[in-house]
């Protein structure tokens, strides 16, 4: 009977020992595949596995007495379980990353719109009926959808400006536009919302950003031994962003040099009006180049500022509340005391103000308490930015949070930045954790009423004409904070 037990403590022993060096090489591949530890941090990672896995040997196997075996035994199972729970937090990271950068697509739905007084309810009442969509590069997915389900007559516009108008005016039967255009002119059409009604919707999945495959092996190269432009683009949604496209209320241009440990924000109001990139005859605001999708917004403001834009990161509502709450909140000051126009009940007052998320997206938001408004808007806007910017590199943060500020922008967070450019700089910043230098900067301009590229000769709407005084010092700051050092 004793012979037995030993046996069988014999065996349960070598499984321990085995269960614990398959685990533990199992996390140690982990570190090394994810690859944001820094190396003098693996190395005494490392030492430690190896040391315990050699004490742990040494006990269970030696002629020890029975009592040092079973509390060996014992901490190989603890250890071993905690390389497992390990293994899966870092197989979870490497998908978040692998997620979000691999494939970058926007889900757009699309509507077909009639109006309310015709008794048209649902797609069939279209057959033989002509039907107007705009004639730009998801034309043939929408005669896709169309063609399997009735026939019609074909017409198109070149501008989304004028088809609101044509279905108002009874001059077609339907129109198919995308969420986001039906949003705006909902917003910016007066009665378009209370004549027109959906009869049918369907979806069409899109590349969220196009690039030169050509030109973009030449921009993606090691971001910490070389400055770059990062464009942050805030959409006035929630939700999943994938989901969606909207205006751009919130177009930071993130200047970093890593060399210097220095960081620029460049803001420009939402309307400042400028030519949208590939067209031509009338500009438009800034933030409905959002509505045409991630690439019409960068494109333009490379244009504008005469920059390249080497990344681009998509937020919006939802991402800024949850990676507020999950980093604890931020310390933002406060240049005025108001009531927020945003958030019930809520006071800011003049100086240092603690927020959480739904009040970082409230005060980044707001616009109506001051004098200057959009202008004001955008610093605070800058303010919150470099409040979270400090909070997760100027601290602990990033180590005991790391996994959960992951799964808080999971969804509602979009970029297109390389895996492993975004874990080369987390892990110089676990490395270095240095002190960031972070400067903040706007444009400038003077409220006017015009017409826009995107809603049309005939509608005037408010824009900002562009201080051309403050473009070209934003443009002399850019290019000082990217080729210092």
């Amino acid at each position: 009977m004793k012979e037995k037990k030993e046996i069988i403590l014999k065996v349960l022993n070598i499984l321990t020992i085995i269960f614990f060096g398959i685990s533990s090489g199992l996390f140690v591949f982990g570190l090394i595949k994810l690859n944001i530890i820094p190396t003098k941090y693996l190395f005494v990672g490392f030492s430690i596995v190896l040391f315990t896995f050699a004490a742990l040997f040494y006990f269970i196997f030696s002629k020890k007495k029975k009592i040092s075996k079973v509390v060996a035994l014992i901490v190989a199972i603890l250890f071993s379980i905690l390389f497992i729970a390990g293994t899966n937090y870092l197989d979870n990271t490497y998908h978040f990353f692998e997620n979000t950068t691999k494939q970058n697509y926007d889900t757009l739905v699309y509507s077909i719109l009639v109006l309310n007084e015709k008794n048209y309810n649902e797609i069939s009442d279209l057959n033989e009926k002509n039907i107007l969509y705009l004639n730009d590069d998801y034309k043939e997915d929408v005669i896709k959808e169309l063609e399997n389900k009735i026939n019609y007559e074909e017409l198109t516009f070149d501008t989304f400006g004028g088809m609101g108008e044509a279905l108002l005016n009874d001059e077609v039967d339907a129109i198919v536009i995308e969420e986001s255009y039906m949003l705006l002119a909902k917003e910016e059409v007066e009665t378009f919302e209370e004549k027109t009604k959906v009869i049918y919707t369907f979806e069409v999945q899109v590349k969220s950003h196009k690039e030169d495959p050509e030109e973009n092996e030449n921009i993606h190269i090691n971001s910490i031994d070389t400055p770059f432009i990062l464009y942050i683009s805030g959409i006035d949604t929630s939700g999943n962003i994938k989901n969606s496209r909207s205006r751009s209320d919130v177009n930071q241009l993130v200047v970093i040099n890593p060399k210097t440990n220095h960081i620029l924000l460049v803001n420009t109001p939402r309307d400042y009006y400028v030519q949208l990139a590939g067209t031509s005859g009338l500009k438009d605001k800034l933030t409905h180049a959002g509505v045409y999708g991630i690439d019409k917004s960068i494109k333009t403001l490379e244009n504008f500022y005469n920059i390249d834009v080497r990344y681009y990161v998509r937020v919006n509502f939802t991402s800024l509340i949850k990676i507020v709450d999950v980093i604890g909140g931020i310390e933002v000051e406060s240049d005025k005391e108001f009531d927020s126009n945003y958030l019930k009940g809520w006071h800011v007052l003049k100086g240092l103000n603690h927020m959480d998320g739904k009040k970082a997206l409230a005060y980044s938001r707001e616009r109506y308490a001051y004098v200057d408004g959009d202008h004001h808007r955008g610093k605070n806007q800058q303010a919150v930015l470099t409040a979270i910017i400090n909070k997760v590199t100027n601290s602990k943060v990033l180590i005991s949070k790391y996994n959960s500020i992951l799964k808080a922008l999971e969804g509602s967070f979009q970029t297109d930045m390389p895996m492993e450019e975004m874990t080369s700089f987390i892990k110089y910043q676990l490395d270095k954790m240095p002190s960031w230098k972070i400067e903040s900067i706007a444009v400038t301009g003077t409220g006017d009423m015009q017409p826009t590229y995107s809603m049309g000769s005939k509608l005037k709407l408010y824009v900002m004409n562009p201080d051309m005084g403050s473009v070209a010092k934003a443009k002399e700051k850019i290019n000082e904070v990217f080729n210092e050092g």
